[in-house]
């Protein structure tokens, strides 16, 4: 405890020479420094002892008892300041408690010290005084003071206040240039000082009073700028010196030009962020002083000024609300149009800020939006301008695109389509429309908005062309479709359906015009039979169009059986159903499904007995059948077919058809009657020929003579060229002829065969030669006939004279068959010659001797036989040798092998003679 009282008494003595230091003081003492004692000392661990510190009074009497004695003349003026500086604060204490004279002792210690020489801080006891002067009123001290501290301290830290305190002097005594000349050295000072926002309020009220107006403005402004540098709301005390700069700056902002010296001080402060608050102050001022158009003058000088300034909307909002509460309605439309075009979403405003800074002004904003459309398309309505309408529409889309998300969207969507659609705008009314019933299918009228959407690309299509009117098509189908959909109930959605369905029929889109149709059908019971018919025509015939053919038939079935057709429409579709049907027999003839393409085929009938589609179907049913090589069920089809449509141009050719189905089917005896018909009907005369000739070749392959004799015998009479068939069908008759043994028919065809070829002459073939020498043989033959019936009898020469005839007409016969030139009839006819001179010779010597001859006269009359006899024997061995010779150029048939026996019997001896020169061989050569 004693080392604290020591440290204590070393630490009040250490301080009393701070503030006196030096010899040959009071104070001054011999020996050591106590300081240095004490430091000397051991270190003694001593517990802590928190000591309170000592009270002011206490403070005041140590400086007391040291005041004056203390050797250095500074540190005495040191403390003596400090003693008065306490004493001032005692002074004040004691005049809050209301005693009389409380700063007596302060002012005159500081009196006292400024007398002492060598003194410090004088500057500053100049200025307590001043100040202690000020406190007790006492002005003309307290100004004398601050005059002196200014004049002698013009450094020193407190001028600056000392000049504040005199320019409130100055100010008090209304010396206002004076008051304004101290207020503005503050000023020049800067902010740093607590005087300086102070010293500018009073400097402009100076300048006001002045009459300095607009210099007054310039620092009232800066006070504004210093209270709230970024237009945060001020604490209460700054407030109020706030409200009381903005209460002059209004009072000299009238004085002057309002809002136009308003607008130029701001522009010369750059527009201040707070610049709101003084033109608001001077709009209100304006309002309360009824002075509405110069209020509202303020408000758009503010917004002209200050166009894309966030508290801009408000500003045009004030205007509104002001001209309203003035009434002057006349002004208000134009100033919400503008508030629209200023803020809303079009606007350069607009894209700046935020929608968190355009949330306070998008109530407003929706209200005007919605008040002008209304009244513009009211206005539009009586004066049916296109302008006025299109005005309104603007302001429904302008809602629309600044409240998306609003209930009241769909409802401006709507209107904004009514809009355009009687500004005439149809495409851009259709878009309104689509919104409506895209974005806001649950709207109340979104079905007629739907339905006008349709409406309105009727009107586009009435004039598009092109791309766009195939676009615009296109578009109308899909609302059509999508209108069906969405708003089946409407009464509407089976006709809108339809008609698209009908549309995309035209455009060749079948599948997807089926599929509406059939929707239609299937899920409408009710639907209106008008509706039903062109369903189930747009089924029918997309069906058909796209090959779907027994789908085409049921819907045309269907057709066929509602009610209310007309005859001219029933007939159409009848076609269709059996073009339908007709086209099933194609489609399953084209697979190789053919039957089933022939019982469509011949189904047809059932449906049109007697058409001519039905009588093309039995036509190809036919083909099918012979193209399978089913020629009996064919023929038996053909014939079918000739019994029911016997004028049908496809049964042109069902005869000669018939005919060769008949024959395929190899049923003969068909074909051939078939043949003989169209032998005797058919128009070309060249097919009458050979459908004739084909008859009676077929007749012979069913054995049937009589058919094959009269087709011949009609053909030979009726077509002698070309001769080769005419000889042919000759030749036939004479062999049917021999199969019947009418030898006198078959004689006639010889007869005639041999006259054909006679026309024909050396152009004659040779299988007509052949035919001709066959025939000429068989006459040469009944001519030997002729000649081995008669005989040789008394009187021989009677007989030998028609015998020697008949040789010659014989031989003759033969000889015009051998001329033919035909190898066969030739050796057979040089036979016959041969063997016929050899039977004369024969006969002759065998014939009947006269009776009453004498044995000499018989011998006589055998040699006289034997010498007429023997020139014939001769002559058919010569003729036989003939035969013979062709052997030796590789002609050997019966003929020459019957002359070379011939030869064996009338001359073996002279078998090998050589040929004789007699001119009838020659011939027969």
């Amino acid at each position: 405890m004693r080392r604290l009282v020591l440290l204590g008494a070393a630490v009040a003595v250490a301080g009393c020479h701070w503030f006196g230091h030096g010899k040959g003081g009071p104070l001054e003492t011999s020996g050591p420094n106590v300081a240095d004692v004490v430091r000397k000392l051991p270190e003694v661990e001593l517990p802590e002892v928190r000591m309170p510190p000592p009270s002011r009074d206490e403070v005041m009497d140590a400086y007391r008892r040291v005041y004056g004695s203390v050797p250095d003349a500074k540190e005495n003026v040191a403390i003596g300041k400090r003693l008065a500086d306490l004493e001032m604060q005692v002074g004040e204490d004691r005049d809050a408690a209301g005693e009389a004279s409380p700063y007596g002792d302060a002012i005159a210690l500081y009196e006292e010290l400024l007398k002492q020489p060598n003194g410090e801080d004088v500057d500053q006891i100049v200025y307590q005084l001043a100040r202690a002067y000020d406190v007790v009123g006492d002005g003309v001290n307290a100004k004398k003071y601050l005059d002196r501290l200014i004049a002698e301290y013009p450094t020193s830290p407190y001028v600056v206040e000392a000049r504040f305190r005199r320019a409130e002097m100055a100010f008090s005594a209304a010396q206002y240039a004076v008051a304004a000349n101290d207020y503005s050295f503050v000023v020049d000072n800067g902010a740093s000082t607590t005087y300086w926002q102070n010293a500018n309020y009073m400097l402009g009220w100076c300048r006001f009073k002045e009459s300095q107006l607009d210099e007054a403005l310039d620092s009232f402004f800066v006070v504004v700028d210093s209270i709230t540098p970024t237009d945060a709301d001020p604490d209460r005390g700054s407030q109020e010196l706030l409200d009381d700069v903005l209460r002059v700056i209004v009072l000299a902002t009238t004085y002057l030009d309002g809002p136009k010296t308003l607008a130029a001080h701001m522009d010369q402060l750059n527009k201040p962020v707070w610049q709101h608050r003084v033109y608001e102050r001077l709009a209100d001022d304006f309002k309360a002083k009824q002075r509405y158009l110069d209020s509202v003058a303020t408000l758009e000088t503010f917004i002209v000024n200050n166009s894309l300034d966030r508290r801009a909307p408000v500003f045009n909002k004030r205007v509104i609300d002001t001209l309203i509460a003035a009434n002057f309605p006349s002004e208000v439309r134009s100033r919400k149009e503008d508030f629209v075009a200023r803020y809303g979403v079009r606007s350069d405003f607009w894209k700046l800020y935020s929608d968190a800074d355009r949330a306070d002004y998008m109530p407003t904003l929706k209200e005007y939006i919605t008040e002008l459309s209304q009244l513009s398309h009211s206005e539009a309505q009586k004066s049916h301008a296109a302008g006025d309408f299109l005005k309104a529409a603007d302001y429904y889309e302008q809602f629309v695109a600044t409240f998306p998300s609003d209930p009241a969207v769909a409802d401006n969507l709507f209107l904004l389509g009514e809009a355009y659609t009687e500004a005439g705008e149809s495409a851009r009314a259709v878009t309104a429309y689509q919104r409506v019933v895209h974005e806001h299918p649950d709207y109340a009228r979104a079905n007629e908005a739907g339905y006008a959407a349709i409406l309105g690309m009727d009107r586009v299509l009435e004039t598009a062309s092109g791309e766009d009117r195939d676009q615009w098509q296109r578009m109308k189908i899909d609302a059509q479709i999508e209108f069906a959909m969405l708003f089946a109930s409407d009464p509407r959605a089976p006709e809108v359906q339809m008609a698209a369905a009908d549309t995309l029929y035209g455009l060749g889109e079948y599948q997807h015009a089926m599929e509406l149709a059939d929707q239609l059908i299937r899920t409408r019971t009710d639907l209106d039979p008008k509706l039903e018919r062109t369903a189930y025509v747009i089924l029918g015939h997309g069906a058909f169009e796209l090959g779907q053919f027994a789908s085409a038939e049921h819907s045309y079935r269907a057709l066929l059986a509602l009610p209310d057709g007309s005859d001219d429409d029933n007939r159409a579709i009848k076609d269709k159903l059996l073009a339908s049907i007709y086209k099933q027999g194609e489609a399953a003839e084209k697979s190789g499904a053919t039957d089933e393409a022939v019982r469509d085929y011949l189904r047809i009938a059932d449906d049109a007995p007697g058409s001519d589609i039905a009588a093309k179907g039995h036509n190809d049913a036919i083909a099918v059948i012979e193209g399978q090589g089913r020629w009996k069920e064919a023929a038996d089809l053909l014939k079918d077919f000739q019994n029911r449509y016997p004028d049908s141009p496809y049964g042109k050719d069902a005869t000669k058809r018939l005919a060769g189905l008949y024959e395929k089917s190899q049923s003969w005896g068909q074909a051939a009657g078939e043949y003989r018909e169209l032998a005797a009907a058919d128009g070309d005369p060249q097919v009458r020929r050979e459908a004739l000739y084909r008859s009676g070749e077929l007749y012979l392959q069913t054995n049937d003579v009589n058919g094959a004799i009269a087709s011949f015998r009609d053909y030979a009479d009726k077509y002698p060229a070309p001769a080769d068939l005419a000889l042919e069908a000759m030749q036939h008759l004479d062999e049917l002829y021999q199969r019947t043994g009418d030898q006198d028919a078959r004689r006639v065809w010889l007869h005639r065969k041999i006259a054909l070829v006679a026309t024909l002459g050396d152009a004659a073939p040779d299988r007509a030669k052949y035919l001709a020498a066959q025939a000429q043989l068989v006459f040469a033959d009944d001519a030997r006939a002729a000649f081995d019936a008669v005989e040789l009898g008394d009187p021989l020469p009677k007989s030998l004279k028609r015998k020697q005839q008949a040789l010659k007409d014989a031989i003759a016969a033969y000889e015009q068959a051998a001329s033919y030139g035909v190898a066969e009839f030739a050796t057979a006819s040089t036979y016959q010659i041969a063997d016929i001179y050899a039977a004369l010779s024969r006969q002759l010597m065998a014939s009947t001797r006269p009776k009453g001859l004498s044995d000499m006269e018989l011998e006589q009359y055998d040699v006289l036989l034997e010498e007429q006899a023997f020139p014939f024997e001769e002559q058919a061995i010569s003729i036989h040798e003939i035969n013979v010779r062709r052997s030796w150029d590789g002609v050997y048939d019966q003929w020459v092998q019957k002359s070379f026996e011939a030869l064996r019997a009338l001359v073996p001896a002279r078998f090998d003679k050589q040929e004789m020169q007699v001119g009838y061989v020659e011939t027969i050569r």
